[in-house]
């Protein structure tokens, strides 16, 4: 397979990485996931606009990355990903220095990676569900921020793995506010609700399209808090995501989530979300 690495095309194996690069030392960096469905890569401009807002929120010399469209393009080309879904790794840090907590000098490269790989989506677990626990929010007051700086979700995906459960969700002081890997979505009397945006939540780009689709749709749909001890008066519960599209949620913490099975709303997104994707609008 062939990687990108500061503007240069080489085997992934020969991918090299300074020891002393930031966001090894201290997970001072940004990501991004791009799917491609079919060599195409989807909503690729909200992806480098949402890295473009991390860059200038960690304050980085450089902020926007518009060459990285091209890049994520030759890396599906090269690699033969054109034909099936696929998906686009992208990082930047703030480059290579000697260890120090204040900032490099003002002219030190900042480190870009990206890297391609063939994707499986689940369907199974889109069409009967997944089950998700709560978790406690250990996480940084800056979630807005795309970093790679993720051992609070790898903690909590692993507690939720350990209880046969696909997902965690965060809750914080009674709210609950998105999953380790994907954004989450309620049916309240039939009014799709989600949590707003907030420096405790990421502006998930698939959380977007929805969002968007419900007013193409004239679903009724609102963004406010949504508390945990409410949850078990939801209608329906989903979560949505890059990987995970959108995926219904049936059993929270071991229980019967709605009706425990998929919900009519849920599946109408579902239906909308793909014929989105299979549009020329819901390519790049």
């Amino acid at each position: 397979m062939i990687s990108y690495l500061n503007g240069r095309y080489v085997p992934h194996d020969e991918i090299c990485i300074s020891p002393d690069d930031r966001g090894f030392l201290f997970a001072d960096g940004l990501y991004e996931v791009m799917r491609s469905y079919s060599g195409a890569l989807f909503q690729v401009q909200a992806h480098l606009d949402r890295l473009a807002y991390g860059a200038r929120a960690l304050r980085y010399r450089v902020y926007d990355f518009p060459y990285l469209a091209d890049v994520a393009r030759r890396l599906i080309r090269d690699n033969g990903l054109a034909q099936g879904d696929a998906l686009v790794y992208i990082q930047v840090t703030r480059g290579a220095v000697p260890r120090s907590h204040r900032f490099p000098p003002q002219d030190t490269p900042l480190t870009v990676y990206a890297s391609a790989t063939p994707f499986s989506p689940r369907r199974e677990e889109q069409e009967q569900g997944i089950h998700v626990i709560l978790v406690p929010d250990q996480r940084w007051a800056r979630c807005d921020i795309k970093t790679v700086s993720l051992l609070a979700n790898t903690l909590a995906h692993q507690q939720a793995f350990e209880t046969n459960s696909l997902e965690a969700l965060f809750v914080r002081d009674g709210v609950v506010l998105e999953g380790t890997h994907s954004n989450l979505f309620a049916v309240f009397n039939g009014t799709l609700t989600t949590p707003p945006r907030t420096n405790y939540l990421l502006p998930g780009i698939t959380r977007q399209v929805v969002l968007d689709l419900c007013e193409k749709l004239s679903i009724p749909c609102r963004e406010r808090s949504v508390l945990a001890s409410e949850l078990d008066q939801a209608e329906e519960l989903m979560i949505t995501g890059t990987t995970v599209e959108i995926t219904p949620i049936v059993r929270l913490n071991g229980d019967k989530a709605g009706s425990g099975s998929p919900g009519r709303l849920t599946k109408k997104l579902q239906q909308a979300f793909l014929e989105f994707v299979n549009s020329s609008s819901g390519h790049e």
